[in-house]
């Protein structure tokens, strides 16, 4: 009997693709390996050396190929239709039956050798010492942007009561600060593999709900995340020490209202009109969340 042809779809977003890892691996693994599976995504960077797929395709290489699948993973739209579920529930419910079904829940990534002691060599010449990752986001979604003077007295919070240096990530168009010699720039400068290898090396990762708390997530690394609409027990990291992982919730009686919108919710409009969520976080809690770690 030939080995079964499998293609699994989730076009977007990164960290919601990051998390079809477990889906894919769990599906590998009924096989035995002996199975092939094919992506399809706009986020082939998330599948670059997964030794579980057989080939990433995007929209358009897709609509080139004959391939014919003997079975066919939808999730578009999957844990949009449960906004009460953990993304990785939603996911299985569709290609297992129930979250039950999946052995392994941790989301993995995987960076090369090259990845690896490229990382190693700039923590060792540009950083020089122990530090922590940051993510500030801008995003299309308000409830997820934090103003630049939130994030600016987060980040004189963390350098007032750590000695760490702050490595800050994201793209080249989110927010960063140069305002003190620890306050270090790697924005726009790595790839998906090396941003994972740089987390795991950090002390502790900090940022808001975002792709780039999901690749903490395929790390052992302490994660200290901020959350809004969205509510945490649904975004948690999963099948690592839960110990690592301190949510701060927004300080706010309408807290995780993405789930208590009608599905499918593919975008989250403020009911009270102003997303006084984003200003709710008090620096101070932050900063004894880091000390906790250290």
């Amino acid at each position: 009997m030939l080995s079964p042809k499998i293609l699994l779809i989730r076009h977007g977003a990164l960290g919601d693709v990051i998390w079809t890892t477990p889906i894919v691996r769990q599906i590998w693994l009924d096989h035995g390996g002996d199975c092939s599976i094919d992506v399809l995504t706009l986020k082939s960077e998330v599948f670059l050396g997964s030794p579980w797929v057989n080939m990433v395709l995007t929209p358009e290489t897709f609509g080139n190929r004959q391939t014919l699948y003997d079975k066919t993973i939808n999730l578009d739209l999957a844990y949009e239709k449960y906004p009460s579920m953990h993304l990785l529930a939603a996911y299985a419910k569709f290609s297992h039956g129930s979250i039950d079904g999946i052995s392994r829940r941790e989301p993995q990534l995987f960076e090369s050798q090259q990845d690896q002691l490229d990382i190693e060599r700039r923590i060792d010449t540009e950083i020089d010492g122990q530090f922590l990752v940051l993510h500030m986001r801008r995003d299309t979604w308000p409830s997820r942007n934090l103003s630049i003077n939130k994030w600016r007295v987060i980040v004189d919070e963390l350098l007032s009561t750590t000695n760490l240096k702050i490595v800050q990530v994201g793209a080249p168009n989110e927010i960063s600060f140069d305002h003190d010699a620890r306050l270090l720039n790697w924005m726009g400068q790595l790839s998906l593999q090396q941003l994972k290898a740089l987390i795991a090396s950090a002390k502790v990762y900090i940022g808001i709900d975002s792709g780039t708390l999901h690749v903490a997530a395929c790390t052992d690394t302490p994660i200290v995340a901020l959350f809004t609409s969205c509510h945490h027990t649904y975004r948690e990291p999963l099948g690592r020490d839960k110990t690592k992982f301190y949510p701060i919730p927004a300080d706010i009686e309408c807290y995780g209202c993405q789930s208590r919108m009608p599905a499918p919710v593919t975008g989250v409009v403020c009911a009270r009109g102003d997303v006084a969520c984003i200003e709710s976080f008090v620096p101070e809690k932050i900063g004894r969340a880091i000390r906790a770690y250290l």
